[in-house]
């Protein structure tokens, strides 16, 4: 049985919020900044927790108009914030953009922001070695917007160091991820995930494609990494040709779950981590199922990201997952977990990074409130 704060999730996930003018000039005037850097379709909401008793609800809300046509939860501001939905009040906590965002940095004489290197959302700091993209996908804006360019690594290194320090939104662990570097770069880029281990002081976590190496996994433990991202996006073989046709020519549905399941047996169970999008966009439910059930068969932990369609991708007019959609994927690939042996549950781990996934605390170990170093396995392999 889902909490009413669960059910709001789905709501807002699914059909976005609407911002009163004085809870927008509230929180305006409270961390003089915008309230989102709508830079991604996934992370383009604003971020709310709402207090269930279990590490919170963490929720990144859309609420720009093409999200929110058929939004009637909303965000208000009497003395406190608070949404409103179905005759119900919640009282939320909202997660400002880092003050770090209007700092700059030059790169071969020309100036960026330092939200081009790294973007934080609820607790982690995610920062983006490669701007631009190696692989094209349907469903991402990076490939399309932005063209590739490998950035500096002592300014990836500062800006975890801003981010920590951040007087508005501190980061408390690091997600390295971003662009796909092209093959010829890829030494270049396991570079930087040594030098940004090794520096940061902040936990590290990499999400990232498989390599050809088979010792490269040895490599990233005996370098410290702290959780391993996989994702294997797309499970159906046609659909992953359509969407992920760059991505799949290499590697793959199987490709990636046999790195996975290498992944497992290096790191432990616990330490890896794979994320599945859904919706009818994307493919039949049972295929996102039987999914979940090949990552959870080898200690996988399955990370469920409901589909939202970017504006500036060929998937633009493509529906987004439906409230019933997430009900009915969240139940079952619990039960999934139920049933499994391995102990892991729909991730991530880190209960804030649950803010555009669907997933929830339930009190256990398994779950991190705030922060996250990991590196010890739930269980041996």
């Amino acid at each position: 049985m889902l909490s009413p704060e669960q059910d709001l999730k789905f709501n807002v996930l699914a059909n976005g919020i609407q911002i009163d003018p004085a809870a927008e000039e509230a929180w305006r005037e409270e961390y003089q900044g915008p309230i989102s850097l709508n830079e991604y379709a996934s992370t383009s909401g604003i971020c709310l927790r709402l207090e269930d008793g279990s590490g919170g609800v963490w929720i990144n809300a859309p609420y720009t108009q093409e999200f929110t046509k058929d939004a009637d939860a909303r965000l208000r501001y009497s003395g406190g914030f608070v949404v409103t939905h179905a005759d119900e009040e919640f009282e939320a906590t909202v997660i400002p953009v880092p003050a770090y965002h209007s700092q700059t940095y030059v790169d071969n004489g020309k100036e960026y922001l330092y939200t081009n290197l790294g973007v934080t959302h609820t607790d982690r700091v995610r920062v983006s070695p490669v701007e631009g993209c190696g692989m094209v996908c349907k469903f991402c804006n990076i490939p399309y917007e932005l063209r590739y360019r490998k950035k500096p690594q002592d300014e990836l290194l500062r800006v975890i160091e801003l981010a920590k320090d951040d007087e508005q939104a501190p980061a408390r662990h690091v997600l390295i991820s971003g662009g796909t570097p092209k093959i010829k770069d890829e030494p270049w880029e396991d570079d930087t995930y040594e030098f940004i281990i090794a520096e940061s002081p902040l936990p590290v976590d990499i999400m990232m494609t498989p390599r050809e190496d088979p010792s490269y996994l040895r490599r990233l433990g005996a370098a410290g990494v702290n959780t391993l991202s996989v994702n294997i996006e797309v499970f159906d073989p046609a659909r992953a040709k359509h969407l992920i046709p760059t991505k799949n020519r290499r590697f793959g549905p199987q490709g990636y779950l046999d790195y996975v399941e290498r992944a497992v047996n290096e790191l432990g169970v616990g330490r890896v981590q794979s994320l599945i999008l859904f919706g009818q966009a994307i493919e039949p439910i049972e295929s996102t199922l039987q999914g979940v059930q090949a990552l959870v068969d080898r200690g996988v932990i399955p990370v469920l990201s409901p589909f939202r369609p970017d504006p500036r991708t060929p998937m633009e007019n493509d529906p987004p997952s439906t409230e019933e959609e997430m009900r009915v994927v969240y139940e079952r690939t619990r039960e999934i977990c139920d049933n499994s042996s391995s102990g892991v549950k729909p991730g991530p781990r880190c209960v804030p990074c649950h803010h555009n996934t669907v997933a929830f605390s339930d009190g256990s170990d398994f779950y991190i409130p705030l922060g996250k170093d990991i590196k010890t396995p739930l269980h041996a392999t």
